[in-house]
């Protein structure tokens, strides 16, 4: 993990606190025990014609997105006590369906209203209930929400709602939410404010605002991101509301700006650029470049907020007390015993900025330990040689300072003359030229070119190495800083942002650097206790590393044997655990993506019944509207026929009456009306006049103001295009240079590495030929020896085996004359009694038959014995047996090769005579060579289910298990079987009640039922580990299947407000023994695939993975 990583997380963690320690405060905890309490007391109901849960179209939660993802997710996990796993800080779809699992759902209050034994039907109250426990994490979650907004829980405090939404005040979301779900209910967030959760936060437009800015010249212009700058740096908050907004007109923007200088101004900040021209409000609106960057300046080096001035005092002086003790232990473990380290004379860095003069003595500081001096900001750091010594000394992991290249233009110049010369302008001690190469003249011969790669791999050093700490701007370019003097405030910046992202990740480093410190002090202490003893110490250590080599050499020997086959064994176990992690890594993308399409399919079908629902309503509404307007038409019609007759007759008495007097009247006003109405249009006139002479001008001035700027930015685009075209040349001829230095490289590397891998090679097959000649000679030696021994062996075996063999054929031959005495009675006996035994079996026969015997039954035994006379030979078990061998070792074609599975299968399960046959003529072998070459085709599948369910016949019976198991490479290919067909377990079933999945599963079961079978098969390569990766597969994909057959159980419950879960299939277990019979009923195979790779893992004794 990264450190840029490792701080994002601290600063998330820091903001879960901060949200924990608001909601847990004393105000708020006594707010939400008052709203639970008015929930409680259904002062605050939700209307009993709305259900929160079900309808999908008018669900508070599209309310919710109203908000920023971010401050939903941090108030979410806030308000739940728990953490939510998202993949990232925008997963809509995940913070949706925690919302719909945690907000709109409560497995809590379905358990306890669960029904006993009607699955997914609830008791009475339980809608009520869920109501309530939604109505208060939904008011509280808002109230929260404008909480966190109005306290500036985040830093950068972001826009509480989104851009797009079609709210921007928290008073009027819960004033829509009272209106379309709550009961009685006027004014929400007076109600709220009672309880002491006030709601105030309105989002300005301002807010919504894009402060990034992409173009100095352009984007600063209308003053608005430079007052935001102020605000931040200053953390006066009422400057914004001086803005003039939007800024359209030059005015505004001049206005604008004029806010941010007079900040400036107060703070006692000169405003004049390097050549002492004052920068005005009007050249930053005008967009003038170097007035505009020398205004950046000013502001960056007159605040520095990034540097803590404590923080840096403190760190310069424990770099130098550090530096002091590591050279008093160097001078000791020289033998120059503690000498007094000698005084360097520094020239002190002067400037009007406290905190540059101490960024200063801190990169001082550092660099002692490098012996490197720095002088300035410009010249020293041109090579990149110090800004990697930075890092090293507080990351060394990070930069290894063997990396660092020494070599660059400040330590070697180039003569007038060509050659290179010696210079120490930037370092008065450095010792990185005791191994150079020195040509005759004492002057080196590297090239010029060589030492600016030198600078340009040090800063790509450091840009890499900043990269993965984080915190700091990109703002060097190895081409602005190498060979050239680098600008003074742009290093100064970068090491400002270097500084503090060090400095604020030296706690982490700070404890190993104390325990340093401290171990440096102990060992000073004790050297100079001992420095008088130092000189027997030296000859001991002679002694005992005189002793040590002579081991060292015997023992060096066994140990190059030794590392020989113990990296061997580390290179392939590499190369083991390489492959699992691929393969573990291959299954979790599989399993990601199927769960996005499931979700996916999920929302648009959430969609669809939101489509669905709206129509409806609407239907419904119009229907009630055109039953109330005709009634209304009707009611309207009987009122006007009785009532307006009479009020026709007043109405011309009394208009007669009030229109001669009215005519008397318009005469006397028209007389006056005619003075004023010519006044007054006269006066319009004029009016009209000058606003239309006005809007004339104010169009003119429009028109040639738009036709200057179409020319002006016509201009601008051709110098960018003429500009990108040179740039994209250039570009491409500097990338096409580095890729041939790169393939050489590449090229140099393959060939060392190639030759060193053939060396290493060459070594390992002499060492084996060596070994092999020794065990070879040795065993030539042993069989000849062995042959001597068993030749007189051989001799004394005859020679006893003759006398024996005499004596055992004289008691044989006694035994066998009184044996067949005794067996003649004895057979005898038994024929007597056998003979007695069927002749009263047919006596009773005879008699059952005279009692009970009727037409039917005499004419059913008739037919029986007229089917036994005209069977046919053919059709014989054993014969049919006979051909479909015959059919299956000498035919190749597919048809025949299935019929004469389909009659060996039924005659395996018929007769333990077939099974015998079978195995003995060796059809064992070719039912798995059939096995071998099938492919996924269904002609293919069945031929696969005929052949297994032949070996489960064979694997049943005890006699022919082992001729099954014996078959070269069995049980590898029931595994290879059980990995093509482990996607579709349990679909393909076949007639007699069990996929292909399930019967080999069964049959691994059957083979590995004796120990000494199992034992073996646990010693192939790989076994176990791919029956447990079948089983989590398989798992895993039952796993997915009940979930998902529960969310479209779910989905059918929303429309048709109930859904039925089907019955646990009983489990019944296999039978392990054949039966014998005809009969289909007796089948008992499994047809669960998760129960069948479990009755394997169980015959392993495999513990069960937990996914």
């Amino acid at each position: 993990m990264s450190f840029s990583t490792y701080t994002a997380r601290r600063k998330l963690n820091r903001l879960r606190r901060s949200a924990c320690q608001l909601f847990t405060s004393e105000a708020m905890v006594k707010a939400i025990q008052r709203l639970e309490l008015e929930v409680e007391a259904r002062r605050l109901l939700v209307r009993k014609d709305r259900h929160l849960w079900k309808d999908i179209g008018k669900k508070p939660t599209n309310e919710g997105f109203f908000h920023s993802l971010k401050f939903l997710s941090i108030s979410l996990k806030t308000i739940y006590g728990e953490l939510i796993s998202l993949e990232s800080n925008s997963d809509a779809l995940g913070l949706a369906m925690f919302i719909l699992q945690r907000l709109l759902w409560n497995p809590d209050i379905a358990a306890e209203f669960r029904h006993p034994r009607v699955p997914h039907l609830y008791k009475d109250g339980h809608e009520e209930a869920l109501s309530r426990f939604t109505l208060k994490k939904l008011l509280l979650l808002v109230c929260f929400l404008d909480k966190a907004k109005e306290s500036r829980l985040i830093e950068h405090d972001p826009c509480l709602f989104c851009v797009d939404a079609e709210f921007k005040a928290s008073k009027d979301l819960l004033l829509a939410f009272s209106r379309d779900f709550l009961s009685g209910e006027g004014i929400l967030p007076r109600h709220l404010g009672y309880l002491g959760l006030p709601v105030s936060h309105v989002q300005r437009p301002l807010d919504e605002f894009n402060f990034a800015v992409k173009n100095l010249a352009v984007d600063l212009k209308c003053g608005i991101r430079l007052v935001r700058v102020m605000e931040l740096l200053v953390q006066d908050w009422s400057l914004s509301a001086k803005l003039r907004l939007p800024a359209i007109s030059r005015l505004q923007k001049v206005h604008n700006v004029d806010v941010a200088l007079h900040v400036l101004r107060s703070k006692g900040i000169d405003l004049k650029d390097e050549h002492g021209a004052t920068i005005d409000s009007r050249d930053v609106v005008d967009g003038h470049r170097e007035k505009t960057l020398s205004l950046l300046w000013k502001i960056i080096f007159a605040f520095h907020v990034i540097l803590d001035e404590d923080q840096l005092r403190d760190e310069i002086g424990f770099l130098k007390r550090t530096l002091r003790t590591k050279r008093s232990l160097a001078s000791l473990r020289t033998d120059r015993g503690l000498q007094l380290s000698p005084a360097m004379t520094k020239v002190p860095y002067e400037h009007s900025s406290t905190k540059v003069t101490l960024l200063m003595d801190w990169v001082r500081s550092v660099c002692d330990f490098y012996n490197l001096k720095v002088e300035n900001f410009t010249v020293t750091f041109s090579d990149g040689r110090v800004l990697c010594y930075l890092i090293h000394h507080y990351h060394p992991s990070l930069l290894p300072e063997a990396s660092v290249s020494h070599s660059t233009t400040q330590t070697v110049e180039c003569s007038p003359r060509g050659r290179l010369e010696l210079s120490c302008s930037a370092s008065d001690s450095d010792s990185s030229f005791d191994s150079m190469p020195t040509g005759p003249n004492g002057t080196c011969q590297l090239c010029f070119k060589e030492l600016l790669d030198n600078e340009k791999n040090n800063f790509k050093l450091v840009n890499s190495a900043v990269a993965f700490l984080g915190g700091v701007p990109a703002m060097i370019n190895p081409a602005d800083m190498s060979n050239t003097i680098p600008n003074e405030k742009v290093v100064m910046s970068y090491l400002s942002f270097l500084c503090a992202r060090l400095l604020d990740l030296r706690n982490e480093t700070r404890a190993a650097r104390v325990i340093q410190g401290a171990w440096r002090k102990y060992r000073l202490k004790k050297d100079l206790q001992l420095y008088k003893h130092h000189s027997a110490v030296v000859i001991q250590s002679a002694f005992r590393g005189h002793a040590a080599r002579k081991r060292e050499a015997k023992m060096r020997c066994a140990a190059v044997i030794i590392q020989r086959w113990f990296r061997a064994s580390v290179a392939r176990d590499t190369e083991r655990n390489m492959f699992l992690r691929m393969r573990h890594a291959a299954v979790t993308i599989q399993a990601t993506y199927r769960g996005k399409v499931a979700r996916e399919s999920l929302k648009k079908r959430h969609e669809a019944a939101t489509v669905i629902q709206t129509a409806f309503r609407k239907y419904a509404a119009q229907r009630h509207y055109f039953v109330l307007r005709k009634a209304a038409t009707v009611i309207q019609q009987r009122y006007r026929a009785t009532v307006l007759e009479v009020r026709k007759s007043v109405v011309m008495l009394q208009a007669a009456y009030r229109g001669m007097k009215s005519r008397r009247n318009i005469k006397q006003m028209h007389q006056a009306a005619s003075v004023v109405q010519r006044a007054y249009r006269a006066h319009c006139q004029r009016q009209q006049y000058l606003k239309l002479k006005l809007s004339i001008l104010t169009i003119q001035r429009r028109h040639r103001a738009t036709m200057a700027a179409k020319a002006q930015r016509t201009q601008y685009l051709e110098m960018c295009s003429a500009a990108i075209i040179l740039q994209a040349v250039f570009r491409g001829q500097q990338v096409r240079k580095e890729v041939a230095c790169r393939h050489q490289a590449a090229t140099v590397i393959q060939s060392a590495f190639r030759k060193h891998r053939e060396q290493n090679r060459f070594q390992a097959m002499r060492l084996s030929a060596v070994i092999i000649q020794r065990h070879y000679r040795s065993c030539v030696l042993k069989r000849q020896q062995q042959e001597e021994f068993l030749l007189l062996k051989h001799s004394a075996i005859q020679i006893q085996a003759a006398y024996r063999g005499w004596c055992v054929r004289r008691d044989i031959s006694r035994q066998n004359r009184a044996a067949v005495v005794i067996q003649s009675y004895w057979r005898g006996s038994v024929q007597r009694r056998i003979f007695q035994t069927k002749r009263e079996a047919l006596w009773r026969g005879h008699r059952s038959r005279r009692l009970n015997d009727n037409p039917k039954i005499v004419k059913l035994r008739h037919r029986l014995r007229q089917v036994s006379a005209s069977i046919r030979e053919e059709d014989k078990l054993c014969n049919k047996t006979s051909s479909a061998l015959d059919y299956l070792l000498r035919y190749k074609h597919f048809s025949y090769i299935l019929e004469a599975l389909k009659n060996l299968e039924t005659a395996t399960r018929l007769s333990p005579e077939c099974c015998e046959r079978l195995v003995e003529s060796g059809a064992t072998n070719i039912i798995f060579t059939l096995i071998r070459c099938c492919n996924r085709s269904v002609p293919c599948m069945d031929v696969i289910t005929f052949s297994i369910q032949i070996l489960l016949n064979l694997s049943k019976y005890h006699k022919t298990i082992e001729a099954v198991f014996s078959v070269e490479d069995s049980v590898e290919t029931l595994l290879d079987l059980l990995q093509r067909y482990r996607e579709k377990a349990g679909d393909k079933v076949a007639e007699k009640g069990g996929s292909i999945f399930t019967k080999a599963c069964f049959l691994v079961a059957l083979l590995l039922q004796d120990k000494h079978r199992a034992q073996e098969v646990m010693k192939l390569p790989k076994v176990l580990d791919r029956i447990r990766s079948i089983y989590r597969l398989t798992a895993r994909k039952h796993k997915m299947d009940a979930e998902r057959t529960i969310i479209k159980q779910k989905i059918n419950a929303s429309i048709n407000g109930s859904f039925f879960v089907s019955a646990t299939p009983r489990k019944s277990r296999p039978a392990f023994a054949p039966d014998w019979v005809l009969r289909k009923d007796k089948l008992k195979d499994i047809v669960d695939p998760l129960r069948a790779i479990q009755m394997v893992a169980d015959t392993l004794s495999i513990p069960y993975l937990k996914l």
